[in-house]
């Protein structure tokens, strides 16, 4: 289906003005609810978008807000959207297109792949171009028309994935390591080669175990050892370590174009919270439980 069937040209803004996010989002919320009868409108509907806002912000590294409500009564989706001369502030991230979704609570898939079309136009730079030149909504809509911007029928890994993760190599010391962990906050990482080759992952759990000696995991009852230090042993070795000697290796991993219940079955068969997405032996992304959690249950 092209992303132009779901849009009204009178829907479709372009504004030249300096406003606050709060003016942008009610001029997009007045336009909707004066032509469709809105289970949820005003005031309600707005104090609803910013609520979700403070959930999970709305705005992509890209220059694009996509603001999203589920609705209990209402069997459409909406879209009414603002070009901006003067962008807005998303936390350092600076939005000049907004596009506000209203969808049922059953259409998080349809959801879904309407922010997969718009994400990947917002990165097309000769596109942006054209769309924020348009000067109307009709131009909007023709331009998306002659270029055939599909919705695609079905939501992959790829569409919610996380692009261009922080990654490491083999050498780096468990020091590099560590550093590493505490300033993204991250559990685990994927471990690539100098071209940017997948070859497997590390965790926490495999630093901490540096710290433990083998015959304990052999023990029933720990509670002798209530005054052992497990750190102590990771601090003397990790300058001597190497990512390259904790490492897990393996096969497990997922495709961009694999679905996203592949995801969810290979996760749990694992035991793992996270996927490293690899295409063409290449580390391309990361999906994470609380992806799907976010982007698809709860959107």
């Amino acid at each position: 289906m092209l992303l132009a069937s779901f849009l009204e040209a009178h829907n479709i803004l372009f504004e030249n003005r300096v406003l606050t996010k709060e003016q942008v989002y009610k001029q997009l919320v007045d336009r909707l609810c004066s032509q469709y009868k809105l289970p949820v409108c005003g005031s309600k509907l707005l104090e609803l978008i910013f609520q979700r806002e403070e959930e999970v912000s709305s705005a992509y590294p890209t220059g694009i807000a996509i603001p999203h409500i589920r609705m209990d009564g209402l069997n459409d989706t909406l879209i009414a959207m603002t070009f901006l001369q003067n962008p807005l502030d998303y936390n350092g991230i600076k939005v000049s297109w907004v596009v506000l979704i209203l969808t049922d609570k059953t259409s998080s898939k349809t959801y879904l792949n309407i922010v997969a079309a718009l994400l990947k136009l917002s990165k097309d730079k000769e596109a942006m171009a054209a769309l924020t030149s348009a000067g109307d909504g009709y131009s909007v809509i023709q331009y998306l028309k002659r270029n055939e911007v599909e919705v695609k029928k079905d939501v992959t890994v790829a569409d919610i994935m996380v692009q261009n993760p922080i990654a490491v190599l083999p050498q780096y010391s468990l020091r590099e390591l560590i550093n590493l962990m505490g300033t993204h906050r991250v559990a685990g990482m994927p471990v690539v080669d100098e071209t940017g080759k997948y070859i497997g992952e590390v965790n926490v759990l495999n630093l901490l175990k540096v710290g433990v000696p083998n015959y304990v995991m052999m023990l029933d009852n720990l509670s002798f050892l209530a005054s052992y230090e497990p750190l102590e042993n990771l601090f003397g070795k990790q300058d001597i370590l190497f990512v390259k000697d904790i490492m897990t290796t393996g096969d497990v991993f997922i495709r961009p174009e694999s679905s996203i219940i592949e995801a969810v079955f290979l996760m749990f068969s694992q035991n793992k919270r996270y996927l490293s997405v690899v295409k063409d032996e290449k580390l391309v992304g990361l999906v994470t439980a609380m992806d799907i959690l976010i982007k698809v249950i709860t959107v």
